[in-house]
């Protein structure tokens, strides 16, 4: 079983760097603190690109972080304008209640879920996004998002629309083949 999981995942990694869109919403680490209690805390940034922005609402934006092993409950922390939530099973991008990527989701593994709550303008950098874990050591996670992007109008059919747009990507996250602390 863990030798299939294993290849999951690093199937996933393949395809979500083949996957990431030259010019999409970015979700990155900026920084990583080994604490004194032996817990490691992720500093996450996101970058929208100069065509997206990031809506709220009901059928709202959001970042998700996959597999978040050894997530420590109560550690999670959110810039302004932003609603933090983990699953079990995180919330991915669907169109009709179809999903729009496919991520590795290891059940009974905490996901991490930013929702966008007062609008983001394109081309923006935000960070503050923080989530500590009792793991130590790093794999290759992943993440996907949803986004807003000005469609431009057609010729003759009036003005531009908005549309909801799904990503994935691959940023380092704490593995699964540690042992927690």
């Amino acid at each position: 079983m863990l030798k299939k999981l294993g290849a999951g995942l690093i199937l996933l990694s393949g395809l979500a760097l083949s996957a990431h869109p030259a010019a999409a919403l970015q979700v990155f680490v900026k920084q990583v603190d080994k604490n004194s209690n032996g817990t490691t805390t992720y500093h996450f940034a996101v970058k929208t690109d100069p065509g997206e922005t990031l809506a709220a609402g009901p059928n709202g934006d959001f970042v998700t972080i996959y597999n978040f092993y050894g997530f420590v409950d109560k550690s999670a922390k959110s810039p302004a304008g932003w609603a933090f939530s983990s699953e079990e099973f995180g919330r991915t991008p669907t169109l009709n209640g179809y999903p729009m990527v496919l991520p590795v989701d290891v059940p009974n593994t905490p996901n991490l879920t930013w929702a966008v709550t007062k609008p983001v303008t394109a081309a923006s950098e935000i960070d503050g996004f923080i989530a500590t874990t009792s793991v130590s050591s790093v794999v290759q996670g992943a993440y996907s998002g949803q986004v807003t992007r000005q469609i431009p109008a057609a010729p003759g059919a009036g003005g531009a629309k908005d549309s909801k747009q799904a990503l994935i990507g691959a940023l380092p996250t704490p593995s699964f083949l540690a042992g927690e602390k």
